[in-house]
């Protein structure tokens, strides 16, 4: 690899000295520019002195929390981290930009405990919280699976909620279950009838 990953981190580095991904006043014009950008870069990629990481990779890398495999004793829990940037995930992202501008199916062979039901999860919360309208569906064929999924893609919505100032954060007044969430808003119309309103992923 021939680039620095740090040029892609920014963000979260920025997240992991402060505890904030900005420092700028909600809702004023540079907070508001500020996330405008990030919707930008994980939407369709960001380009740093003519290397590329996908959308889907920038939020991943920077927006995405997952276990610490290093813990220092047995039985004493893991912590959440960022992920570490690494070169097959790089391509994998890559190849899965090319099967989504070509509108095909992604297929994906490997090992189990490589990390990407953990990547799955993140490319579900980063449609989920960066593409309006849209929709994203798990499936498994035993339901373990299936809740292990869906708690890791709850667990990254959850965290966009609670540490981006609100940069991120999507509220789910329609649809909050377990196995369904939306954000969305309920509002009264002037006839006082309730209606979903807002992002709709």
């Amino acid at each position: 690899m021939d680039f620095d990953p740090k040029w892609f981190t920014q963000a979260r580095e920025t997240y992991l000295a402060t505890g904030h991904y900005t420092d700028y006043r909600f809702r004023t014009k540079a907070y508001d520019e500020f996330w405008d950008e990030e919707y930008r870069r994980c939407k369709y990629g960001y380009t740093v002195n003519g290397y590329t990481v996908p959308g889907p990779y920038y939020y991943y890398l920077n927006y995405y929390q997952l276990p610490n495999i290093d813990v220092e004793k047995a039985g004493s829990g893991r912590s959440a981290i960022f992920p570490k940037f690494l070169v097959f995930q790089y391509e994998f992202f890559h190849y899965f930009e090319i099967c989504r501008t070509l509108k095909k199916d992604v297929c994906l062979m490997k090992t189990r405990g490589c990390g990407f039901s953990e990547i799955n999860a993140s490319i579900c919360a980063c449609i989920y919280n960066c593409f309006s309208n849209s929709n994203c569906m798990i499936t498994a064929n035993n339901k373990n699976y299936l809740d292990k999924s869906l708690d890791k893609v709850w667990g990254a919505l959850d965290f966009a909620n609670d540490n981006t100032d609100g940069g991120m954060a999507k509220l789910r007044q329609a649809k909050n279950t377990q196995y369904l969430k939306r954000a969305s808003t309920l509002q009264k119309d002037q006839n006082g009838i309730e209606k979903e309103v807002g992002w709709k992923s």
